[in-house]
């Protein structure tokens, strides 16, 4: 079984060019031009390694050395988002979704020196963790709450394939619980925008289109057209889009849809 490769397009980042005026122009313009955090490329670059070993269990030629190595893999890529997805859990609300998903992810790290019983049952858990934090997705619908149980659910769904496939246990069922959940971020964090003139009677006159998520996590661009040529511009609106929802859990939530099999 393979799976399309995820590393590469993890790091790829749509950008957008601001000129705003006015007061607020330099804190936007800094969060609309900032690059994703570690936070999400790590993350899927696990999922991109999850998905890896998935394929190699899968295909049933796997040796435990390799087994173990590739499971290393998506340790590490966890480990590089942990600090980052532990902020986020620990402002979830309901205290048996924070509490699971955190020992989850702490517990992770050790699950090469699982005895067979003890992965079994620890498999079995934390799909439950998993498909809990999801179901909690249509609890909330508060921008940020939304995205701190999705950070919940991008990590536990990994982790849980993962401990399956150890496990020798399916993983069909999940991956389908998974496919749903990430399309319920997408949906939940999808950005509102629209097109304006923040100064109307300027001339030349400019146009601008701002998309936003939730608090800061706002994107801009402009465009002017003048004598014939593009000062500024033009708009692209995918572009305004990605970099509006860049630093959120929708950003996972919608590259790990488009590789998901």
């Amino acid at each position: 079984m393979k799976f399309p490769p995820l590393r590469g397009l993890a790091a790829a980042v749509l950008t957008v060019t601001l000129v705003l005026s006015g007061p607020a122009a330099p804190a936007q313009a800094a969060q609309a031009r900032a690059n994703p955090d570690g936070t999400n490329t790590s993350l899927l670059e696990m999922l991109d390694f999850a998905l890896d070993l998935l394929g190699q269990v899968g295909d049933g030629d796997i040796s435990p050395e390799d087994l173990a190595a590739m499971t290393q893999n998506v340790i590490n890529a966890l480990n590089q988002a942990e600090s980052g997805v532990i902020a986020h859990l620990d402002a979830i609300a309901v205290a048996n979704i924070r509490d699971d998903a955190t020992a989850a992810v702490i517990e992770f790290e050790d699950i090469n020196n699982f005895a067979e019983e003890t992965l079994e049952d620890w498999a079995q858990e934390v799909s439950g963790d998993a498909v809990r934090a999801a179901a909690y997705l249509d609890a909330v619908s508060a921008g940020k709450a939304v995205d701190d149980v999705g950070y919940a659910v991008v990590t536990l769904f990994p982790i849980a394939l993962v401990a399956r496939a150890r496990a020798g246990f399916g993983t069909t069922n999940l991956r389908n619980q998974y496919r749903a959940a990430l399309q319920k971020i997408a949906d939940k964090l999808a950005p509102s925008c629209h097109y304006y003139y923040p100064e109307p009677n300027a001339v030349p006159l400019i146009r601008a289109y701002t998309c936003t998520v939730y608090g800061n996590h706002t994107a801009t661009q402009l465009e002017q057209y003048w004598l014939g040529e593009w000062q500024l511009g033009p708009i692209d609106p995918a572009a305004v889009q990605a970099a509006s929802y860049a630093n959120t859990s929708r950003r996972v939530a919608v590259e790990s849809l488009r590789l998901l099999p």
